[in-house]
């Protein structure tokens, strides 16, 4: 029987895949080519967000999201601190008027549920004593929550994989796949256009945006979860912001759009910014392109907890589109991530919908991919 090419494929290199790849170089596997259809690592998803280390205070109890983003976070803090990349645990507050103070509530106490020691209900004056330019009613503070370096944490991932010999494709496009007898067959378009046949032991599909067209390659159509994309748009604050705030300020999440609400964060800097807000797109477009006009929208809501703020003080930044798994009414929908022995294709993994907190869950989730490849 010939040997594959490689034992493992990897497909994107975004936060999740480079922290596969780094799980995997951890415990020795050096037959492993990465596939990426961008220029560079982290271009996609992974580049475009608020570069937050959530908490998971949000997500069901028993649901991978909550799973994967509270083991993650302190993986991730402990992963930043030996390898010395930024991150800062500033915490949050989640904000909110009275007529919302049942839902935070519920909140706290779901929180207490995943027995997060951190949470503290905040009165109006607490409030103000820890922010003084914001204003609430009342608010949550969570302690566990922090900021990253996003780039700086792909980049570490990336070194470690480069270091065990592990192969990268840029600007490489996968444009089939099919089983053969030992695996799989990936057929990809090189940056010249070439197709070139790789084989593999192995496929992780971690392609992100794409990820739902690349399992239908293999797996038959309705079988896996089919996404939707999600813009958010970020607007930057003025300067005279920078280094105002010691909390990131989340309002209360906005249910109907699947979404955090637009919330202020700052990097290491202390640049403030604003977003994402949340626009499902009726096709797969990656438009990037920012929409001026939502200025005044997000002046508005973020005034609501921003004492002080003229709208001349917000300017467009950037977007980033987000893979939300498609559901019928729009409601909570749980990351995909599966070895889809059980359809009849072992040594096929998905990884389907992987959007926030997927920066945060990444080293756990890498861990968990590894030691299913390792212990098989």
């Amino acid at each position: 029987m010939k040997e594959s090419d490689y034992q493992i494929v990897i497909i994107g290199a975004g936060a999740v895949g480079l922290a596969i790849s780094r799980a995997l170089a951890e415990r020795g596997n050096k037959s492993v080519l990465i596939v990426d259809r961008d220029p560079g690592f982290g271009r996609g998803i992974s580049s475009r967000n608020s570069e937050v280390i959530h908490s998971g205070i949000y997500y069901p109890i028993d649901s991978l999201k909550s799973k994967y983003c509270i083991m993650g976070r302190e993986l991730l803090y402990q992963y930043c601190e030996a390898n010395k990349v930024f991150h800062q645990r500033c915490g949050k507050i989640i904000i909110a008027d009275e007529h919302q103070k049942e839902s935070l509530m519920d909140l706290f106490h779901l929180g207490e549920s995943k027995n997060m020691g951190d949470l503290k209900i905040l009165s109006k004056k607490e409030i103000s004593y820890s922010e003084p330019d914001i204003n609430g009613s009342i608010g949550l503070r969570i302690d566990s929550t922090g900021i990253i370096d996003a780039h700086g944490l792909m980049n570490s991932f990336y070194q470690k994989s480069i270091a065990s010999n592990h192969d990268y494709l840029f600007q490489s496009t996968v444009m089939d796949c099919e089983p053969t007898q030992n695996g799989y067959q990936l057929t990809i378009k090189s940056p010249a256009d070439d197709l070139e046949k790789v084989t593999s032991d192995w496929v992780i599909n971690a392609a992100g945006l794409n990820s739902d067209i690349i399992s239908n390659m293999i797996i038959p159509e309705n079988s896996t979860p089919d996404l939707i994309f999600s813009k958010g748009f970020y607007f930057s604050l003025a300067s005279r912001w920078k280094n105002r705030f010691n909390h990131l300020i989340y309002p209360m999440p906005d249910k109907d759009q699947r979404s955090l609400g637009i919330h202020l964060s700052f990097d290491q800097t202390g640049s403030v910014k604003l977003g994402p807000d949340a626009h499902f797109l009726p096709d797969r477009t990656e438009d990037y392109s920012m929409d001026e006009s939502l200025l005044k929208h997000f002046f508005e809501e973020a005034s609501k907890y921003i004492v002080g703020l003229e709208i001349e003080d917000l300017t467009p930044n950037f977007s980033g589109i987000r893979p939300k798994i498609k559901t019928d009414d729009y409601s909570f929908a749980d990351f995909y991530i599966a070895h889809e022995k059980e359809k009849g294709f072992s040594g096929w993994i998905n990884l389907i919908g992987l959007e926030s907190p997927g920066l945060t869950s990444a080293i756990a989730i890498g861990e968990e991919i590894a030691r299913w490849v390792n212990d098989s």
